[in-house]
């Protein structure tokens, strides 16, 4: 049980009425609930009760368990002196009015049906409550429910974006180089890719273009993966070129360290050493990147932009010291799309939010149609339910839907869940 969903039993008054008695054993008769209430004070106000025939008028505070009251300080707070009524769900405990009166209450736990719809609900073990029936439940709310998530979620993502922007004295391109170093680190790397675009500046990069052996030695020696033992040549050539740049930029130490990196678990494809080489070359290679993000329109034009082979060391090899069977040479499709989900169409949404145009919020989207859709456990969920999922904007709605709605439990807050609830 949540207070949500305890909200929505008060204000539907879907309880059993029948000889209906407060805590204290007065006869009690609700003529009105009161109206939900979405700022400070109590949670419904202007409600209408009767305790043993006499009529009270004023606001009524709903929680799961009775000593929530004290948990949450009303007990401190005067302008919960004029509830009239205490609803919980579970009565664990007396409370009392600042003046030493206690407060009346009244337990749904007994008067909710374990056959009603809201308690199968509260009690559904599968991580979708509802999947029993969702398969029959109309189009219009899942497609409803699909736009509303992709929504929620894509806003998140340019969110996080915007909030880089300000950090970065409002710098679009270096905004853009930071997030997509982060989204070059897929997930357990993210952070320490973040971390390290922050400790060296685009301008950098750009600067020594021309230089590539110059900024791997950067990335990774700031990195900390140029630290002893030395595995080979071509790892004692970028440490040599590191300790020139140390002293030209005056790098005092290493701004990451070797165990900031996560190896273990990833295919070597996905090995930070690749990702970060694969990077380097991309940002090298395209000088203007968010430029030319926000002019292109056909995303496979973008994407032949980010299909550089690395240097050829890393076409051979995953790890210093390390021959790879297979060349890890270009980067793949889906992790492609993910880049674009995570940082070339927040970065679009966060520039068209800024600017106010609406043009780059309807290429982000179209791109995001364009995109093949996820494959993973979660999309599968609601596939098997009858979900049809036919591109990267259905499995991001679905996974903000699993992850926000799902989890949490807040089906009334779900199209969905409010059709087969209410």
């Amino acid at each position: 049980m949540n207070e949500l969903i305890l909200s929505q039993i008060w204000s539907k008054q879907i309880f059993n009425h029948k000889n209906l008695r407060s805590q204290q054993g007065d006869y009690l008769q609700i003529i009105h609930p009161g109206f939900l209430n979405k700022h400070a004070g109590a949670d419904f106000q202007e409600a209408h009760i009767l305790l043993n025939d006499f009529a009270w008028i004023g606001s009524v505070e709903l929680h799961v368990n009775a000593s929530d009251w004290l948990a949450h300080a009303h007990d401190q707070d005067a302008s919960f002196e004029n509830v009239i009524l205490h609803v919980v769900w579970k009565a664990d405990l007396a409370i009392y009015y600042q003046d030493g009166r206690e407060i009346p209450t009244l337990e749904l736990c007994h008067r909710v049906p374990e056959t009603s719809m809201v308690e199968s609900f509260i009690h559904q073990p599968d991580s979708i409550p509802c999947h029993k029936f969702f398969p029959e439940i109309s189009h219009v709310q899942k497609t409803y429910m699909l736009n509303l998530c992709a929504q929620e979620r894509m806003q998140i993502k340019y969110e996080s974006i915007l909030e880089l922007w300000h950090k970065n004295q409002e710098d679009w391109e270096e905004t853009f180089y930071q997030s997509l170093g982060k989204s070059f680190g897929f997930g357990l790397n993210a952070d320490p890719m973040l971390r390290l675009t922050q400790a060296i500046p685009l301008k950098l990069i750009l600067r020594n273009r021309d230089r590539p052996l110059g900024i791997e030695a950067a990335m990774m020696g700031l990195a900390g993966l140029l630290e002893e033992p030395i595995k080979d040549e071509y790892q004692w050539n970028l440490r040599r070129e590191f300790i020139h740049l140390k002293k030209k930029y005056q790098w005092e130490k290493a701004y990451l360290q070797a165990s900031d990196w996560k190896f273990l678990r990833l295919r070597p494809a996905n090995f930070p050493t690749i990702r970060m080489a694969q990077f380097a070359e991309i940002i090298r290679n395209n000088c203007s990147l968010l430029s030319i993000l926000l002019e292109i329109q056909d995303l496979k034009v973008i994407q032949n932009l980010f299909e550089i082979s690395p240097s050829p060391y890393w076409q051979k090899h995953y790890h210093f010291g390390k021959v790879s069977k297979k060349g890890s040479i270009q980067l793949g499709k889906s992790a492609f799309y993910s880049l674009c989900i995570n940082a070339l169409i927040p970065i679009l949404l966060a520039y068209s939010f800024v600017k106010n145009d609406k043009k780059y919020t309807d290429k982000a989207y179209r791109w995001l149609f364009e995109m093949e859709e996820e494959n993973n456990l979660i999309t599968r969920m609601y596939a098997q339910l009858g979900l049809a999922i036919n591109n990267a904007h259905d499995s991001q709605a679905c996974l903000h839907w699993h992850k926000h709605y799902c989890q949490t439990k807040k089906c009334l807050s779900c199209s969905v869940g409010q059709e087969i609830l209410l």
